[in-house]
């Protein structure tokens, strides 16, 4: 093989290769857009779909912690002390989830269902006995009482109630009644004049087994951004407890579904029920879980800030002459006038002036923050820390004489901790998916690593095939004889023997 025809072989092979790079580079513009498409249409709120199953019923254990305040200065408090309370907690309990009459409508462009939740006691994961423990703490239905019960007459015939219940400011209960109800004799009374009115409180009354409205959810079909989005809560797309229109709309998830293909600029919103408000969640850092990348999200302190800090929460004010400061929201506009006030756990995020008005305050990021570990790829949520904190605003009331020394404090009743991770199985479907999209995305690349190694290998073989063919060469071409072979007795005697025998 000439040197010429080793040039021509390695022009062609190169020229190959810049043909496979040039396919690899058309095939990395078309690649991930069809895979992100079949992701798409993958990842839909439709019957048979990768994630309508799970969605339905969600596989991953939930935990709800429940976390009470007691109350250990109760004489002293009356007379205008500091409040000094102690935590105890937690009382687990495993929380059971599922989505109940789902209903594809709008010619399946939209799914209609019902969050449906349960919770059964795990004494293993609990510090005692709910039935048993007891916590001294504010009595929730004395308070909403008085609140919608103020100036003459009514404050005095409140009064009367009172006193024939032998109602008190703060009471004592067991935990199980706490959460799940107890007969009060104060509702009792006023039950009798206000049928509407109801006899049992618990802070969790009613709702295990039961669900918390009819939710109309995008199924993510006509656009995967979409997915999981509420379109109405209960047939309405705005609420009607707050003073503004940015205040009482209803968007964003339920919290168990976001959309695939996050990026780290967006933010999450997620309807809450219970906080009677949308909240928002904004990026925090990567992690990873059981070997899956996530986004963390979490609430800003925004989200809670007061109207100064954040005039679009100006909504949030009850009245104008109610607005809260930062870290706290007053929600007894969708608690019957109840002063229940909602925030984070130890009021993390809140102004000062509320955490060093309670002796046992400890705010902690590590214990206390709200979190949402999405898998960026799939929207997937791979690990979630709900945590927020039920108070009670307690202040002078006129008419109400136990209340002259009170100071006006955000009192905190408890907080709870619902949490949830990705189990193994579902960890193992979610990694494989991300293996076939990584694989599918960096396919281009695989092509021009395999034609790099293509041309690699055959210029070795032409080189290879090339010393051959020289070392052959070599070995069949002519040398002249030396001037001392012409010399040696051998071949003066071969030829001299040559020519006598031809004689």
């Amino acid at each position: 093989m000439t040197r010429r025809s080793c040039a021509i072989y390695t022009v062609g092979a190169i020229c190959a290769l810049l043909l496979v790079t040039g396919i690899a580079l058309m095939v990395a513009q078309v690649f991930p857009s069809i895979m992100h498409k079949r992701l798409k249409k993958e990842i839909v709120l439709v019957e048979g779909s990768r994630v309508f199953d799970s969605w339905k019923t969600p596989p991953p254990p939930v935990f709800m912690e429940y976390f009470f305040f007691n109350v250990t200065n109760v004489d002293e408090l009356l007379k205008g002390a500091k409040p000094v309370v102690n935590q105890v907690g937690p009382y687990t309990y495993r929380e059971y989830r599922y989505k109940d009459n789902v209903t594809m409508v709008e010619n399946g462009t939209k799914v209609l269902a019902y969050n449906t939740r349960s919770f059964v006691f795990l004494r293993d994961k609990s510090v005692g006995d709910p039935a048993v423990d007891a916590i001294t703490t504010v009595n929730i239905p004395h308070w909403a009482a008085m609140n919608k019960m103020q100036g003459f007459p009514k404050s005095f015939m409140l009064s009367m109630m009172i006193s024939a219940s032998k109602s008190t400011l703060f009471t004592t209960r067991t935990v199980h009644e706490l959460l799940w109800g107890y007969h009060d004799a104060l509702l009792d009374r006023i039950s009798r004049s206000k049928p509407e009115v109801e006899k049992v409180f618990g802070l969790m009354y009613k709702k295990n087994g039961s669900h918390n409205g009819e939710f109309v959810f995008h199924t993510g079909e006509q656009n995967y951004l979409d997915y999981g989005r509420i379109e109405t809560w209960n047939g309405e797309r705005q609420l009607t407890y707050w003073s503004t229109n940015i205040s009482n709309i209803i968007t964003g998830s339920d919290g168990s579904a976001f959309h695939p293909l996050l990026n780290r600029s967006e933010r999450i919103y997620v309807f809450s029920p219970d906080l009677c408000r949308t909240i928002y969640m904004e990026f925090e850092k990567d992690v990873k879980v059981k070997g899956i990348p996530a986004y963390r999200f979490t609430p800003p302190r925004s989200v809670f800030a007061s109207k100064q800090e954040n005039p679009a929460n100006e909504g949030f004010c009850v009245t104008p002459q109610e607005c809260l400061g930062t870290g706290v929201l007053k929600v007894s506009p969708c608690r019957n006038g109840a002063p229940v006030v909602a925030s984070f756990p130890h009021f993390y995020l809140a102004e000062d002036k509320y955490i060093s008005a309670i002796e046992g305050m400890s705010p902690q990021r590590s214990h206390h923050q709200t979190f949402l570990d999405l898998n960026p790829t799939t929207g997937v949520i791979v690990r979630a820390n709900k945590r927020a904190q039920v108070n009670v605003l307690i202040k002078k009331i006129s008419g109400y004489p136990d209340t002259k020394a009170l100071n006006e404090t955000i009192f905190p009743v408890m907080f709870l901790n619902e949490s949830v991770e990705i189990d193994d199985a579902s960890a193992a479907k979610v990694n494989k998916l991300l293996m076939i999209v990584n694989v599918g995305s960096n396919f281009p690349l695989i092509i021009m690593g395999l034609g790099g190694i293509m041309l690699l290998v055959f210029i070795i073989l032409l080189v290879r095939a090339h010393q051959q063919k020289t070392s052959t060469e070599d070995d069949t071409s002519y040398t002249p004889v030396s001037s001392k072979e012409k010399d040696d007795g051998q071949n003066g005697n071969y030829i001299g023997l040559t020519a006598k025998l031809e004689q």
